[in-house]
Order: structure tokens, then C-alpha cells, then sequence
């Protein structure tokens, strides 16, 4: 049995139905990605997101890098850019270097809500704490499109979610409650964080730490989602997941690419294509859910 859950697979079939409902549209999206310093896997994301959503959609792409910026000359950009009408979504690239990070919050609330691609403004947060429809962060919302797809059942489920960032262990914690799921938010040095994980039925990775999780940490038969992207000594790209110790005990796991990576940049085209057309967007994502349900029932995955 192939246990590898497929991002790729799924977000290509979603971009195909994204593409259908924006052929008929008059105003395509326009977007800026900024992005400073030199994270490895932020730059690895930037230019990824670049390359696909170029390629894959009709939206328009405009790349923005920084070496170096201040807090108030990246204050003073993304304020033109939430006046530019021709600009239709804005998403700065996560984590920032050290010496932006205290101002964060004032810099991410500079981004005009309506524009917010990555639903990290604090009005973006606030709705999705009171479970009212919003831009939702791109990584925590294709983690959740995945799982749907996979039509993996929430409810009931214990899920251990390894982060408690705004990108990830927050609005995943959210995401999952309203699906009736039981969500514990820790990190790595969470007490007693290996008895956690190993009574989870889902365990969601996202701690920085190369190859952190062994086969000790889970369960038999848990669900693994793997978001770390790293490089290791040999140049090999690994996840805060040992891939090749869990895969015989785990029922279903993410790779260290090709799954939660192409799903994150898959949402920022949805999430990008929310900012102008609002809720009609979630019937488009909704449909392509179902539609890539049926084509993974129809496909060998399983055998």
C-alpha cells in the first residue's frame, strides 16, 4: 500500500478548477509577495510559489525581495501597495529576519485586510477565532484541504499539532475544532510531549527541528503531516519528520516535498483569488475538494 499522501496530485486538480471559474472572470488577481533576508525555507517557498503560480494559474505574480529594510520603509511600501486599486492581494513571506520580529504585529496589521492573502492581519485572526468566514493562512488551510481530500475523519480524532504559531498551530487548532476534531497545540519542549503524540491519531510536525519525530513519538496506524523543509548534510531536502523510520508504522504521511508545500502555495491562489471574489471562492475550493475524493477512489492509490 502507497501511505504517501499526494499534494501535488490534489492541488493540480484544484488549480484546474480554479482556472475554470477565473476563465469566465473579467478582473483577474493581482498579487505582491515580499519577502526579506535569507531564510532557507522561506526563500525555497518564494521561488517555488513564483515558478507555480505563474505557471499553473492566471493570476499575476509580482515577486518583491529585500536584502535589507527597515520597519518603517516596509511600512511605507506595503501602505502603497494597499493603495494601488491595480494590486489586489499582499502576502509578506514568514518568519522575518531577527531584527524585524518585535515589530511584526504592527508591520503584518500595515496590510489592508481585504488584501491580506495569508490571513495574518490581526482582523483576519480575530474572525476566525469567532468562526466567521475569512482569509485563512495558507499553510493551516491546505493542511486542512488535504486532509478533506483524503477524506480523512476529523471527528472525535485526537490531533497533536507540534506549533503554535499564527501560520500554523493557531488557525489549524481553530480549523479543526469546527470539525469536531480534538486538537492539543504543543511545541518541543511541550511536557510530556512523546505520551501526547503517541496517543494521537494525527500528528501535525511543524518545529523547525530535522528529522525531530521518530517512530517512538506515534502511534501505530497514526496520520502524519510533515511541514518542515530542511537541508541536510548531504544536501538532501528532510522534514522535522524521520520519513524512512515512521513510514512502516504510520497509516498515512506526507513526504518531505510534494505534499503540504504544493498545497500552502496552492491556497495563496485561492486565498489570493478570495480577496476579489470573497465567499464564492470556497464553493470553487469545495467542489475541487469532491472532485479530487472521486478521483483518488478511482486511482490505485490504495492497492
Amino acid at each position: 500500500m502507497n501511505k504517501k499522501i499526494d499534494g501535488s496530485l490534489v492541488s493540480e486538480i484544484l488549480y484546474e478548477e480554479l482556472n475554470k471559474y477565473l476563465e469566465r472572470k473579467q478582473q483577474l488577481p493581482t498579487v505582491v509577495d515580499i519577502s526579506i533576508g535569507e531564510d532557507f525555507g522561506g526563500k525555497l517557498y518564494s521561488k517555488r510559489k513564483e515558478k507555480i503560480i505563474t505557471s499553473k494559474t492566471k493570476i499575476k505574480f509580482i515577486s518583491k525581495h529585500f536584502d535589507n529594510i527597515t520597519v518603517e520603509q516596509l511600512k511605507e511600501y506595503i501602505t502603497k501597495l494597499n493603495e494601488d486599486e491595480t494590486i489586489t492581494g499582499i502576502m509578506l513571506q514568514l518568519p522575518l529576519p531577527k531584527y524585524l520580529k518585535e515589530n511584526e504585529r504592527e508591520i503584518l496589521d500595515t496590510i489592508n485586510p481585504k488584501k491580506d492573502i495569508d490571513g495574518l492581519t490581526s482582523e483576519s485572526i480575530n474572525n476566525l477565532m469567532k468562526n466567521q468566514n475569512t482569509l485563512v493562512p495558507c499553510t493551516a488551510l491546505g493542511i486542512e484541504t488535504l486532509l478533506k481530500a483524503y477524506d480523512i475523519s476529523l471527528k472525535d480524532k485526537k490531533i497533536a499539532i507540534l506549533n503554535r504559531s499564527n501560520i500554523v498551530g493557531k488557525p489549524l487548532e481553530q480549523l479543526l475544532q469546527k470539525e469536531k476534531a480534538i486538537p492539543i497545540v504543543c511545541h518541543s519542549k511541550t511536557k510530556d510531549l512523546k505520551e501526547i503524540t503517541k496517543e494521537s491519531d494525527l500528528v501535525i510536525v511543524a518545529i523547525n527541528k530535522q528529522e525531530y519525530i521518530t517512530k517512538d513519538f506515534i502511534k501505530e496506524k497514526a496520520i502524519i503531516i510533515d511541514v518542515g523543509v530542511h537541508k541536510n548534510k548531504e544536501g538532501k531536502i528532510v522534514g522535522d519528520v524521520d520519513f524512512k523510520d515512521v513510514y512502516d508504522k504510520v497509516s498515512l504521511i506526507t513526504p518531505p516535498t510534494g505534499s503540504v508545500g504544493p498545497m500552502t502555495i496552492c491556497m495563496f491562489a485561492y486565498n489570493a483569488a478570495k480577496c476579489i471574489y470573497k465567499e464564492k471562492i470556497d464553493k470553487v475550493l469545495k467542489g475541487g475538494i469532491e472532485r479530487v475524493k472521486e478521483e483518488i477512489k478511482r486511482s490505485k492509490f490504495y492497492e
